[in-house]
């Protein structure tokens, strides 16, 4: 009897000391901090250039203050191009409220690509952490078709060394000294001609914007670059093109201007309405990928940015309205 006795004082002792320990671990995990993150975006694939949804959503308990990171400019590989403030907490069918922010993202390296992981801080009565995104996963792809050759872009050769020789200087000082007789000659005669019409004024007209634009892009159509391979110099040329056309014609300073820093002043102008800014934006855009990314353009691709540029003179040019405008003011 005293066997049994003790038996059951042994048996009742182990099930309390786990009714307590389990109601201690209870306690203990009700008491910490509930932080859940995921980011995803709304794309997994996608050509070079195009924007990525990118969004970092965070569940946690009430007395948490979150505080996400401080990222301007790039994550990773990828350029910021729009940033959204987080949203007013919601809370789901769990309770937890849930917060978002959104970033749109794009990036102008091909191939497998990495949206590295970001570190979201917070702070409670139950201490402070922090937590990690996952990362994810993008592929980007260039936008030449099957079967199609890239132009033959090259960079531009190093300098080479010209062997100095007396001839060779003495050649250089005569033709300086030809030019510097020739350039004299000349401007007597300019200097002289000026004098004798002075009396008879000649009134000038000005070229107008989309004259000298429309000028410079026939021009530079002849010289057919594209054909030499000379693709990166065509899309040089016909951006400085284009910006100089905007300046003239707008006061806008595009020229001195990176794409991002005039894309900037662009959006907060009035001078031009939402259709020209789009377009503009997609020409700066398209150009930059030749220019800086190294990307091929297809025949077609050419052709449209020709195009692009033709069709925003042909829409922003100044109208016979506006110079009779200008007239009457003066």
């Amino acid at each position: 009897m005293s066997k049994l006795l003790i038996l059951a004082l042994v048996v009742y002792t182990l099930i309390s000391s786990k009714d307590i320990a389990f109601a201690q671990k209870s306690h203990d995990t009700e008491s910490k901090a509930f932080v859940k993150v995921t980011a995803h975006v709304d794309k997994n694939e996608v050509t070079i250039g195009d924007k990525i949804k990118f969004v970092i959503q965070v569940k946690y308990t009430d007395d948490i203050t979150l505080q996400f990171p401080e990222v301007s400019g790039q994550i990773g590989v990828f350029a910021i191009k729009e940033t959204g403030l987080a949203e007013t907490p919601k809370r789901e069918k769990d309770v937890y409220p849930v917060v978002e922010r959104n970033y749109v993202l794009s990036s102008y390296e091909i191939g497998r690509q990495t949206i590295p992981s970001l570190k979201i801080k917070y702070k409670g009565s139950q201490g402070d952490g922090e937590v990690a995104t996952n990362e994810v996963i993008i592929d980007i792809k260039g936008v030449i078709k099957e079967g199609e050759i890239p132009g033959d872009i090259k960079d531009i050769l190093p300098p080479v060394d010209v062997p100095m020789s007396i001839k060779r200087l003495i050649v250089w000082i005569s033709v300086g000294l030809g030019a510097l007789l020739l350039s004299g000659v000349i401007y007597g005669l300019v200097y002289k001609f000026k004098k004798r019409s002075k009396i008879q004024e000649q009134q000038f007209i000005r070229r107008t914007p989309q004259e000298i634009a429309y000028e410079l892009l026939e021009r530079l159509s002849k010289e057919d670059l594209i054909a030499k391979g000379l693709v990166k110099e065509y899309y040089y040329r016909i951006t400085n093109i284009l910006r100089h056309y905007i300046e003239a014609r707008f006061g806008l300073l595009a020229p001195e201007r990176t794409t991002e820093e005039f894309l900037t002043e662009m959006a907060h102008t009035n001078q031009l309405d939402a259709t020209h800014k789009i377009l503009i934006r997609e020409f700066l855009e398209r150009c930059d990928m030749v220019k800086y990314a190294k990307y091929g353009p297809s025949k077609l691709e050419i052709k449209e940015t020709y195009d692009a540029a033709k069709r925003f003179i042909d829409e922003t040019k100044e109208r016979l309205e506006e110079k009779e405008v200008v007239a009457d003011r003066k």
